[in-house]
């Protein structure tokens, strides 16, 4: 096993910032969550320790921006107790059970069971009034053969036509998607609505914020996506990865951008997995400081990886379980390990170059 489970990869302007400052939580203005499923299962004991060490006595704001499970993690960060809620949500998880046949629309249900845990009774208002905390939840809306009455042939075409377009340019994405940033209303979003995509802003409330995090994890022919959410255009809205999987975001605020990671690759957008060469762009990594497993650390776990989303299909029930456990129960070292790192004032020392 590697003595260092847990990476450090910094942009230029992060890794000069935190070499000269040292780390502190003074330095970040926003915190990234990427798409990625299961994989978020990586992350659940390092967020804990975060949650319970860093931004508990914040004043000023902090932008929490992601897609898909990264806003459901976020969620769970924005209540009194964010580490009881991301062990609630871990817990729950880790306890899944569904057999196959199922539908969208079960699958979709289930993803409501999931929230409704998360948030008990009053945690909706816990995310919408949060001290400091600014959510920004990504999504895409559907455009063509993607509109709101949408059925399995029109999704399809639509997907299947900006896939093949996504191979020329990211730029040709918002003839088939527009960008939208469902966010706090006390602020805006930390980074330009006119860059890269135009990007449609709507305001956070306690009538939307659900579906807007069920639109940003409505993987397409996995989950029902959300049709007309409160104050954004009309229109089927889906999995904002598609667009932002990894967040290559020019983000707007003067601190450093801290992302909790599963990979030290940031892909652009859901299209671009298979393609090697598209690579997020400098800029977008210039502020950011990466935290992810080691890929030694991976390879050491069952099956020589973090969980997936294809575990439900490669494995029965019993073994995913056993699986999955297992591996969280791991990442208990890269938790332990950035603690230790922190308390030893070691992590400007072992700050790696985050490459695109």
């Amino acid at each position: 096993m590697s003595a260092k489970p847990l990476r450090f990869l910094a942009g230029p302007e992060a890794m000069a910032r935190i070499r000269r400052d040292g780390l502190h939580e003074d330095l970040f203005d926003v915190v990234a969550g990427a798409s990625g499923g299961a994989k978020w299962l990586a992350l659940t004991r390092l967020d804990q320790a975060m949650s319970a060490r860093w931004f508990r006595h914040r004043e000023r704001p902090l932008h929490m921006v992601g897609s898909s499970i990264g806003t459901w993690r976020f969620a769970c960060l924005a209540q009194p107790d964010p580490a009881a809620a991301a062990k609630r949500f871990e817990t729950a998880y880790l306890d899944y059970a569904v057999e196959s046949p199922v539908s969208m629309a079960e699958l979709t249900e289930h993803c409501r069971e999931f929230l409704r845990l998360i948030f008990r009774e009053d945690g909706i208002g816990h995310v919408l009034t949060h001290p400091f905390m600014r959510q920004s939840i990504l999504a895409v809306r559907g455009r063509g053969p993607m509109g709101p009455r949408a059925g399995r042939l029109g999704l399809g075409l639509g997907l299947g036509a900006a896939g093949i377009a996504n191979l020329a340019s990211r730029r040709s994405l918002p003839l088939f998607f527009e960008r939208t940033v469902l966010h706090d209303g006390r602020d805006a979003p930390p980074f330009d609505l006119s860059a890269e995509f135009p990007t449609q802003a709507v305001a956070l409330t306690a009538g939307n914020l659900v579906p807007a995090l069920l639109a940003s994890s409505a993987v397409p022919f996995v989950f029902e996506g959300v049709v007309d959410p409160e104050g954004a255009r009309p229109g089927l809205y889906m999995d904002g990865g598609i667009m932002d999987y990894h967040l290559d975001m020019g983000f707007t605020p003067p601190g450093l951008v801290l992302y909790p990671h599963f990979s030290h690759r940031v892909v652009p957008g859901w299209f671009d997995k298979a393609l090697p060469w598209r690579r997020a762009r400098a800029g977008s990594l210039s502020r950011m400081l990466v935290l992810c497993p080691s890929v030694e650390f991976a390879r050491a776990l069952p099956f020589g990886k973090i969980p997936d989303r294809g575990d439900f299909k490669r494995m029965d029930t019993k073994t995913r379980q056993k699986y999955w456990r297992t591996a969280v129960a791991e990442t208990d070292r890269l938790a332990d390990y950035w603690l230790e790192a922190m308390e030893k004032d070691r992590i400007p020392d072992l700050l790696e170059p985050l490459i695109p």
